[in-house]
């Protein structure tokens, strides 16, 4: 418990690191030298270079553009489940427009007539709501492949 809550303490730091990084302003800095140094400080506080190998350090930058480029509706569920990795941000966008579709699938065999649905009303209207609130994270593949290195709080996959 110990050791998860200290690892929860560093992804919850490295995101406060990316965050200065990614919201400093020309402003706050003496002039083009300064703004230069100090967001070298901050990317240095978040990437932690002395720590983390190239591969690491790609695989966050992706992470959080992945992140930023998906759909709000996809990118407010997967942030839920709280990825820590490109692929379980993959997984979960996978899942949610998989469950979107089903949902989307039963809606219209409920409103289709003269279809038996295989299901009750009341079991397609429990699988829509849960598609359309993403109310379930599903543990991704990445959690439970065994052969994943944890390396500083975060699932690397290293190819």
């Amino acid at each position: 418990k110990v050791k998860a809550a200290i690892l929860r303490g560093d992804v919850i730091s490295r995101e406060k690191q990316r965050q200065h990084f990614r919201r400093f302003h020309y402003q706050e800095a003496e002039g083009p030298r300064g703004a230069y140094s100090q967001l070298q400080e901050l990317c240095c506080r978040w990437l932690k270079f002395e720590q983390h190998s190239k591969e690491q350090i790609l695989e966050l930058l992706i992470l959080e553009q992945l992140m930023t480029i998906l759909p709000p509706e996809i990118q407010s569920w997967v942030r839920q489940c709280g990825p820590e990795t490109c692929s379980q941000v993959v997984a979960l966008a996978e899942e949610f427009l998989l469950r979107q579709q089903e949902a989307q699938t039963q809606e219209e065999e409920i409103l289709t007539p003269g279809k038996e649905s295989a299901r009750s009303v009341a079991e397609a209207s429990r699988a829509i709501s849960e598609a359309e609130q993403g109310q379930l994270c599903p543990k991704t593949k990445q959690e439970e492949d065994e052969g994943a290195a944890r390396l500083g709080g975060r699932w690397m996959c290293i190819e």
